[in-house]
């Protein structure tokens, strides 16, 4: 494979061992600049070039969003395919920047759009929607909120593997309200994780409105209000929402609940075998509307694996009022083997935002035994992160690809006492 060649500029913080961009009046202004050259990318496990004709049409806009960018952006948006950077997403606002790969603004129209229309072969029209409105519509309303914090162009895109020579390739969208991963492997597609937000969820930008989530909100709405008396008492209960199994906790961190994360805990709630026929049709509309953000074709094979594991689906919901409504606070999730969903309404941030519309939603693929491609990640899952990389820098210091990198990293050391942590610090010289 041709030798892929990174500059890494490195700008860093750490503070209770979490990574945030340094403000311009920090004590500490790093810039080590150094250039990483990979010479091989031939990572285990990859597959041939798919002959379906639809991943192909993938890989050929993949190729032509590649073909269309500078070398020096296409090379701070390569990686291998068993980097680590595949989970290092989170939703920590945009203004932050402690995000790798090349962001939205750095694109110009043309590429811009050749990225659009690679988003749109791999969703469907609805989850297409869904992510336009979140990146250009919500993120644009806050834009206008605080300029410096929350913009449209802070999105960010990494791309993985080589799909010129292999069938084993993906990409991620990674921004404040949106962060996908796409991957193909062989005949192979998938989007999860996919955190999807956003705020305003109800709103309108620019003179177009935008409700993202109104078939989330209102299937929902419609499951809770027919649950009979004994569904209600075994699915509901009293409490605030908040994600169980959602984004790392801060930038610079990798994703909590990859690899072998166990959800046997969370087989509680109302069972799909237990529901009524009314409450069960209304559950596989709930949990279609998430799945079918990808393209019809995989979803479908997506959905098969969820329904041979149907009677195994659990539905809770959770709230603080007598009636939930539209423009009340309420979360709810489902899970089954092959679907982890989650949907919770999230305190506001933006001044005059209404209580209510602010949301936050995550659809993963569970890593259980079953899953024959993997749960989340798919099959790159065991071959990313071998080494369970606990901090962003740990991903500098122990990826077999920087071993001949130099780079220093200095930092401001608070409450830097656990033993993950204390480990690492052996690994590397601090100034």
């Amino acid at each position: 494979m041709k030798k892929i060649i990174k500059t890494i500029t490195l700008f860093c913080c750490i503070t209770s061992i979490t990574f945030y961009s340094c403000k311009k009046n920090d004590d500490i202004n790093i810039d080590d600049t150094t250039t990483e050259v990979i010479t091989d990318c031939n990572t285990s496990g990859v597959e041939n070039q798919s002959t379906n004709s639809e991943i192909e049409a993938m890989r050929q806009a993949m190729l032509t969003f590649r073909n269309s960018l500078s070398s020096n952006l296409l090379t701070q948006a390569s990686n291998c395919l068993d980097d680590v950077r595949f989970y290092l997403w989170h939703n920590t606002p945009p203004g932050t920047n402690g995000r790798d790969g090349i962001k939205y603004g750095d694109l110009n129209n043309n590429q811009l759009q050749n990225f659009k229309d690679l988003l749109q072969l791999f969703l469907s029209d609805a989850g297409y929607q869904k992510v336009d409105e979140i990146t250009f519509l919500a993120e644009g309303f806050l834009n206008n909120l605080r300029p410096n914090f929350w913009n449209t162009d802070y999105y960010s895109i990494d791309m993985f593997g080589d799909p010129e020579t292999n069938g084993s390739w993906g990409f991620q969208l990674d921004g404040h309200h949106c962060a996908v991963n796409f991957l193909v492997h062989g005949d192979n597609v998938s989007i999860v994780p996919a955190f999807l937000g956003g705020e305003p969820v109800v709103g309108t930008y620019n003179g177009i409105a935008f409700d993202i989530f109104k078939d989330e909100r209102d299937l929902a709405l419609s499951l809770y209000n027919g649950l009979t008396t004994n569904e209600n008492t075994v699915a509901v209960s009293s409490g605030n929402g908040g994600l169980e199994v959602g984004t790392a906790s801060q930038a610079g961190r990798p994703d909590p609940y990859r690899g072998d994360y166990d959800y046997s805990g969370f087989e509680t709630g109302l069972k799909y075998a237990d529901m009524s026929t009314t409450t069960q049709e209304k559950v596989i509309l709930l949990m279609k509307a998430y799945v079918y953000n990808l393209s019809t074709t995989f979803a479908d094979v997506w959905w098969s694996d969820i329904m041979n594991n149907i009677d195994d689906t659990y539905f809770v919901w959770t709230d603080n009022v007598t009636t939930p409504t539209t423009t009340s606070d309420f979360y709810y999730r489902i899970y089954n083997p092959y679907l982890w969903v989650e949907f919770s309404i999230e305190t506001p941030v933006g001044q005059g935002i209404e209580n209510w519309n602010h949301v936050h939603s995550i659809t993963r693929i569970p890593n259980n035994p079953a899953t024959t491609n993997g749960g989340d990640y798919g099959i790159f899952a065991s071959i990313i992160n071998k080494d369970d990389v606990q901090f962003l820098a740990q991903h500098f210091t122990k990826a077999a690809h920087h071993a001949n990198s130099e780079f220093s990293l200095d930092y401001m050391l608070k409450d830097l006492d656990s033993k993950d942590f204390m480990d690492f610090k052996k690994s590397v010289s601090i100034n």
